[in-house]
């Protein structure tokens, strides 16, 4: 458990009480090198002062724990590097490390340091520190974060780049271009094959993974953002976020998180919090320790727990608290890990991600069900297509919304899609023969009823249905990505009911049939029709979802993918024309009803006009108020009138109601 920070233990460096010599490792050209001897002299601290390039490059120049204060306390005023250097020593000589970093450096960020040099430099020669973890790569000490490989937003450059700015739209505009930077590069990024050995396993795992992100201070609380995990430089172990994207679309998905943020967990991003992280790979590895290029086949972690006493900022202990915890933490579910899957991987990462058979056996059972005729299916179509020809030659909308519910035709035609898009010919032929025996029972029903019912008359309804649009076809292609991810998802099924309702497969049938009935072409071709739009939108949007989530590989998908786009043209074509014959009458109608029609001195106002093109004469019927009688010349008027104003021959069908 963590401790309260009022518990955190410091450790007094030796005779504390009375530093009289400290050790000076600086750069000669460091900005603070004039008041940090200022502030030893006020204080009788003797520097023993040694190049900072020299210590970095000469082990020998490492004072041994015997020598006295001057090994006992460091104060580091100099590059990013050569604090990692000092770091790396100063545990072993038992030495306690102040540092007064440059202007700009991370290290006030990552070790919470206070702002203003007097205040650095106090901080440095205090007499109490913080006892930290060291990891190490490739036996380099990591001050923040190890970065393997394509990592934008992850690493040290990328993290810099974004605080760099003054505000947070500023940000936001910075996140966008690098995000767009990425997205730019996003078909050459390769996935490293690797093999993975964590903690104390004794058997590497077999991955690929596109970068991995080893953290040992996490100041920009990145773990907390993508992971909503804690991470501590007092724990013991190194946190490693490891990218592991199935496709390029899964990649994005892990860019917008990391530069936008959000609750939920990028199905790309595994996460590891261990001892030791052993990553291997046939061919070298391009990597980065707190921005220093290097390249290595192996590339080994490792972390020294509380191996080395530093002189940290307030707030630094509450944020990074002491951990008992003896347990590795692996969340590795999503780390490709399947023969499957990383051969689908291995030389670049595809569209979308690859359903694995485990992933599409439950579904493929659905569908192969869903494309038999049994005695249900036959059942509910016979009362689904009975309950919409009552419900249209009543014109009922409650009566046709049940027909909706019942019907079954929405599972073949999901099947059919699955069926096309994987050019699986069992079932494309089963999906085919259920879907036209529910097409001739609907048609049978429906046309049986009129034959039989005294109700010879067109309904709204009925008229709702024979003028399919563009819009209808939009309906049915957000209907059939609702579908098909409904069925691919075991959860969300109960909404199919809602998807065939939004939908309506078998009103347009009944409503077919109901001309087959009454021997109107009209009525049975615009039904018809709308059925057949129904039927291609579903498909095609239902088989562009399934190769969305991974149901089939694009090289098998792309014949049956060109025929369904051919089909969705095709479709497009007629229903364009009458989209524009909407339009069109929408547009005549908003012009009759722009202003009050006059007739000498009386006003009149049509009220509720409704517009059909009748080859080049518009046909307007409507209401028209007034408080004195229309007569045959008002009527007359109003017609020359609305003919000025549409600039079209215009027939008139007048009602007149008496306004006082």
């Amino acid at each position: 458990m963590d401790r309260p920070s009022e518990d955190v233990e410091t450790q007094p460096e030796p005779a504390a009480a009375a530093l009289t010599a400290a050790r000076l490792i600086r750069d000669d050209d460091h900005p603070h090198l004039e008041a940090i001897r200022a502030y030893a002299a006020e204080r009788g601290i003797e520097l023993s002062e040694i190049d900072a390039r020299a210590f970095a490059g000469d082990a020998a120049a490492v004072p041994s724990p015997e020598a006295g204060a001057a090994g006992g306390h460091w104060i580091v005023a100099a590059a990013d590097d050569v604090v990692a250097v000092a770091v790396d020593r100063a545990g072993d000589s038992s030495a306690a490390l102040g540092v007064v970093p440059a202007p700009g450096s991370r290290l006030e960020r990552l070790f919470a340091l206070p702002r203003g040099v007097d205040a650095q430099i106090e901080l440095a020669f205090a007499p109490e520190s913080v006892t930290l973890d060291v990891t190490r790569c490739n036996g380099e000490v990591v001050l923040g974060l190890a970065a393997i490989g394509d990592v934008p937003f992850l690493d040290q450059r990328g993290r810099a780049f974004l605080r760099a700015q003054p505000n947070a739209l500023r940000r936001a505009g910075a996140a966008l271009a690098v995000l767009w930077a990425a997205a730019r590069r996003l078909f050459a990024i390769r996935p490293y094959s690797v093999r993975l050995q964590i903690g104390d396993e004794d058997k590497p795992r077999r991955s690929a993974v596109t970068g991995i992100v080893v953290l040992e201070n996490d100041a920009d609380k990145l773990t907390g953002q993508m992971l909503g995990e804690r991470l501590s430089a007092r724990d013991g172990r190194l946190s490693a976020m490891l990218l592991a994207p199935a496709s390029v679309a899964a990649y994005l998905a892990v860019l917008t998180r990391a530069a936008f943020g959000g609750r939920a967990l990028p199905r790309a991003l595994s996460f590891v919090k261990t001892r030791r992280l052993r990553v291997e790979s046939d061919a070298p590895l391009p990597y980065r320790i707190d921005g220093r290029a290097r390249s290595a086949g192996e590339i080994v972690f490792d972390v020294s727990p509380a191996a080395v006493a530093f002189k940290v900022g307030p707030g630094f202990a509450e944020d990074n608290r002491e951990s008992g915890e003896d347990k590795d933490t692996l969340r590795l579910k999503t780390l490709p890990e399947h023969e499957t899957r990383l051969a689908s991987i291995s030389t670049r990462l595809p569209l979308f991600t690859h359903a694995l058979e485990d992933d599409f056996r439950d579904l493929f059972q659905l569908l192969r069900e869903g494309a038999r005729v049994g005695p249900d299916y036959v059942f509910l179509m016979l009362a689904s297509a009975l309950l919409a020809g009552l419900g249209l030659m009543l014109n009922s909308p409650a009566v046709v919304i049940g027909a909706m519910v019942l019907a079954p035709l929405m599972s073949p035609i999901v099947s059919l899609a699955m069926a096309i898009l994987r050019r699986d010919e069992t079932l494309l032929r089963g999906a085919v023969r259920t879907i036209a025996v529910g097409v001739v029972l609907a048609l049978l029903v429906a046309s049986v009823l009129a034959l039989l019912s005294p109700l010879k008359r067109l309904t709204p309804e009925i008229e709702a249905r024979l003028h399919p649009s563009l819009l209808d076809l939009a309906v049915a292609v957000v209907s059939g990505i609702a579908a098909a991810y409904a069925h691919a998802r075991e959860n969300i099924m109960k909404s199919l009911a809602g998807v065939a309702i939004a939908v309506a497969l078998v009103p347009p049938l009944a409503a077919a049939g109901i001309g087959v009935g009454w021997l109107d072409a009209r009525i049975f071709g615009g039904a018809i029709l709308l059925f057949l739009t129904n039927l291609v939108g579903i498909a095609a949007a239902a088989a562009l979802t399934f190769l969305v989530l991974g149901y089939a590989p694009i090289r098998t998908a792309a014949r049956g993918l060109r025929q369904l786009a051919l089909a969705l043209v095709l479709m497009a074509l007629p229903l364009y024309f009458s989209f524009a014959h909407i339009v069109e009458t929408w547009r005549l109608e908003s012009l009759i009803e722009a202003e009050p029609l006059s007739s000498g001195s009386a006003a009149f106002t049509l009220l509720e006009p409704s517009v059909r093109i009748d080859g080049d004469t518009v046909v307007v019927r409507a209401t028209v108020a007034g408080d004195t009688p229309l007569t045959p010349a008002d009527a007359e008027a109003i017609k020359r009138r609305l003919e000025q104003r549409l600039r079209r021959e215009v027939r008139v069908e007048l009602d007149w109601r008496l306004v006082r």
